[in-house]
């Protein structure tokens, strides 16, 4: 069977080929046997046959010639604090002021652009309900989706109060570096307290499994080229903190289910003195909001420049 269907690849097909053709042929006949027996896709509330779309590329990707909705997720919020910094900074303080800032900016560079928040006060969106607000307001569920991305917004923390840096995260199915999966623990664990989600069911289920590959083949390319993009601008920024690798990739729970283009930013790390102060006066946040903003629209200029970056 398997060999009949690596025909496709033509004759002289490599290992590395033959391995991956392989690996797409299992995983979609595990898609299929999951839309077979209708399995709810665990804590993501999506449809199986809205995941069969997305999965697609070619039914599915990007409908329109630009971007034409931002979603911007301020983490954490109400009952969740996120980290606790210096001089009892809270991330969920912070990352909402520079939310709301981020929202104003692109409002001004990007008039054409639809801009929506997760949340603008302090509350705590589940989970579920983040994604939700992210696919509704691209209209994933509808015939005609919109080109959109999501940025969520964190700050970083570190038992070292040397540690400091602006960076950006892409969602893949393996980290990229110990450290980006200790990143990706310290904010999935938020999710795991008060969502009460299933780390290991969350992970391990079939549908989880598809629901991985499509998100990595569907999206990697953009998500990390918005996460560059972002991280190029910022670090022009007088007072910013760099990162010796500012891009990096893991598996966020916060990205999984929004079925765009997203990124991940840790503006800072609350636990360092400098970063603490940068971050948490108006004036110098400000100038890294503008900076965002810019490699936002930058992104957004390459992708209605390469017609999607399908050459």
């Amino acid at each position: 069977m398997y060999k009949r269907r690596l025909r496709i690849f033509g004759r002289n097909v490599g290992r590395g080929k033959r391995r991956i053709a392989i690996i797409l042929i299992f995983l979609l006949n595990i898609f299929n046997i999951a839309l077979a027996e209708n399995i709810k896709l665990d804590n993501l509330n999506i449809k199986p046959e809205d995941l069969k779309k997305t999965f697609n590329p070619v039914a599915n990707k990007f409908n329109e010639k630009t971007i034409t909705t931002i979603i911007i997720d301020a983490g954490h919020g109400g009952k969740d604090p996120g980290s606790i910094g210096i001089n009892k900074l809270r991330e969920k303080d912070i990352v909402l002021s520079f939310s709301l800032e981020l929202k104003e900016e692109l409002k001004k560079i990007l008039p054409n652009v639809d801009i929506f928040l997760t949340r603008d006060k302090d509350t705590y969106p589940t989970l579920q309900e983040r994604y939700k607000i992210a696919n509704s307001s691209a209209k994933i569920n509808e015939n005609k989706s919109k080109n959109a991305l999501f940025i969520s917004v964190h700050a970083n923390a570190s038992l070292s109060p040397k540690a400091k840096g602006f960076e950006a995260y892409f969602i893949t199915a393996q980290e990229s570096s110990e450290y980006a999966r200790a990143v990706s623990i310290l904010e999935n664990s938020a999710l795991v307290k008060f969502d009460k989600v299933d780390a290991s069911k969350y992970e391990e289920s079939i549908s989880q499994l598809t629901h991985n590959y499509m998100l990595v083949e569907q999206h990697q390319k953009e998500s990390r080229l918005l996460a560059q993009s972002i991280v190029d601008e910022v670090y022009k920024v007088s007072g910013v903190s760099k990162r010796n690798k500012p891009v990096q990739n893991a598996l966020f729970y916060v990205l999984k289910g929004s079925l765009m283009p997203s990124t991940l930013i840790e503006i800072g790390f609350i636990t360092n003195e400098e970063d603490a102060k940068f971050m948490n006066t108006k004036e110098t946040r400000i100038k890294m909001v503008k900076a965002t903003a810019t490699g936002i629209k930058k992104f957004i200029k390459e992708f209605e420049d390469t017609n999607g970056f399908t050459k």
